[in-house]
């Protein structure tokens, strides 16, 4: 359909309702729609909206929006296009009529891959998939993990070779995406390297390399338990300075948000080796320490002279003066030795120290945005950095969290400056699935339109009919000088409108779609009718 078809099919619609009863009805139900359409606008800017994901991929996030809006539902964007808010009250509905389509996906494949047998597919095919599936396994299962957001896994698996020299060792990478004021520890880090060296044959722990998205190199911190005093005492100044940035950015992004606040440390420790060796006695507790028995004992038996055997009985006992007769002696020693000590307990210990000499820390810290228009008219965003007030405010909350100690020399620095990504609450695109926002503006300018025509109408009643077919050509060709004019810009818009037949369907509607998409046509065609009243 061309300019000039358009043109005419407007000139039989004009024709047919170019009457006071006509365009009465016509004011009446343009007006109509215009209030009706200025009370939707109205009630969705009071809905209630809730999150329905966050974190989506510019995948996931699209196919979301396209069901969104094949559906009528009202939706909004931010976040950078990663976080979609719906109505609170139809966030548990959207959220299973999008899981019965499968999304958000996720893009993760893993052994699903081989659902679908392939024919024709070569070895070599063969082996790829299976890597792709074996990397999206583990990509699955790394992401369990707590304080991992999302992550990537490559295997590198070298072709067999009938030469054992010629043997190259499997080797893995995996680059991980934290969240926000969130760090791995140790074991978690070694817990990675070990899932993903147990799940490849032939690979081994040290030939797996774990990074992350700021660029470190997690796997290093596993070799450090057999390195040099050196060694580990640089480990220890990178974990407390890795852990009080940590905390210093958890806690300001409760505040300020996410991706709007970046924390450095820096610690000067003093490391050494303590040794202590201690006795203790214990006087309520004693033992036996030795114990000496000694026993001694002599017996003896005293025997006397006699008579001549068979005298009598009545001879006088004769006395002994120590004659002939032998006496033997009888004598017992005992001693017992017991040598008993206090109870003693001996304790050596030998341990790592580290003194904390002094903290530093740095925080830069994102201020606000306001819109502005330009030189151009062009609206911008424009800086406003904290107020001295927030950044002292800020800056005690950092000593309190890194423990800051004045005599020891601590420092802390805040500073608020623009950071170079736009925040993500400048970046909010509303989308709805009806377009009240166009549907608006039309109606606005339909309602100035149908008030210049009325007015019009009201200076002409007394005029005679024979007026109408002039009001009818001035219109006709308004329209046309208009529609030539912006012919270029309506190459889209006019696709649309080729669908429509003035005809079959309600006037007020095809009026409204004109005024909607094609608002210009409309103060155009205004000029053209008030130019010729003043020339009348």
């Amino acid at each position: 359909m061309n300019s000039e078809e358009i043109k005419n099919r407007f000139s039989e619609f004009v024709s047919k309702y170019a009457n006071i009863r006509g365009l009465a009805i016509l004011i009446g139900s343009l007006a109509l729609i215009s209030f009706l359409s200025i009370a939707v606008v109205k009630m969705a800017s009071n809905t209630d909206y809730a999150v329905l994901y966050t974190h989506l991929s510019p995948d996931d996030a699209g196919n979301i929006l396209t069901v969104l809006q094949e559906e009528h539902i009202p939706y909004k964007v931010e976040g950078n296009g990663s976080i979609i808010l719906v109505p609170r009250d139809k966030v548990y509905d959207i959220r299973l009529k999008l899981a019965a389509k499968g999304l958000p996906s996720g893009k993760i494949v893993g052994f699903e891959i081989f659902d679908e047998p392939k024919l024709g597919i070569t070895q070599f095919q063969e082996h790829i998939e299976y890597l792709r599936a074996l990397e999206g396994e583990l990509e699955k299962t790394i992401q369990q993990i707590d304080a991992v957001w999302s992550d990537k896994v490559n295997i590198a698996l070298p072709k067999e070779s009938v030469f054992v020299r010629e043997s190259e060792e499997p080797k893995a990478s995996v680059i991980l995406r934290l969240w926000p004021g969130k760090d791995l520890t140790k074991e978690q880090v070694k817990a990675i390297v070990f899932l993903v060296s147990h799940a490849v044959p032939g690979l081994k722990p040290q030939n797996v390399t774990v990074v992350d998205n700021r660029g470190r190199v997690l796997s290093d911190m596993l070799e450090d338990d057999n390195a040099t005093d050196s060694n580990r005492e640089l480990a220890i100044k990178r974990a407390l300075e890795k852990e009080i940035e940590r905390k210093v950015e958890s806690i300001l992004s409760k505040a300020l948000g996410s991706n709007r606040v970046v924390a450095r440390a820096t610690v000067e420790i003093e490391t050494g080796k303590m040794e202590k060796q201690s006795e203790i006695y214990d006087p309520d507790m004693t033992a036996v320490v030795s114990e000496r028995k000694i026993q001694e004992s002599e017996k003896g038996i005293q025997k006397n002279s006699s008579g001549v055997p068979g005298s009598g009985t009545n001879v006088p006992p004769v006395i002994n003066n120590g004659g002939n007769g032998t006496l033997q002696k009888v004598k017992e020693k005992k001693d017992v030795t017991t040598n008993y000590d206090v109870s003693k307990t001996v304790e050596k210990m030998v341990a790592p120290i580290f003194v904390i000499k002094r903290v530093s820390v740095g925080v830069l810290i994102d201020g606000r945005y306001k819109k502005v228009k330009g030189k151009n008219g062009k609206e911008k965003e424009e800086f406003i950095p904290r107020t001295p007030e927030e950044l002292k405010t800020y800056e005690n909350l950092v000593k309190s969290v890194i423990g800051y100690d004045e005599k020891r020399g601590d420092k802390v620095t805040v500073v608020s400056v623009p950071f170079e990504v736009p925040p993500p609450e400048a970046n909010v695109v509303t989308g709805e699935a009806f377009p009240i926002i166009p549907v608006a503006i039309g109606g606005g300018v339909a309602f100035l339109a149908l008030a210049g025509i009325l007015l019009f109408l009201l200076r002409h009643k007394k005029q005679k009919p024979e007026s109408i077919p002039a009001v009818q050509s001035a219109v006709v060709k308004a329209y046309g000088e208009a529609v030539q004019s912006a012919e270029e810009k309506m190459e889209k818009e006019r696709k649309e409108i080729e669908s429509f037949d003035i005809k079959s369907e309600p006037y007020y509607i095809k009026i409204l779609e004109i005024t909607k998409e094609h608002p210009e046509l409309i103060a155009e065609l205004l000029r053209e009718w008030l130019g010729e009243k003043q020339n009348a």
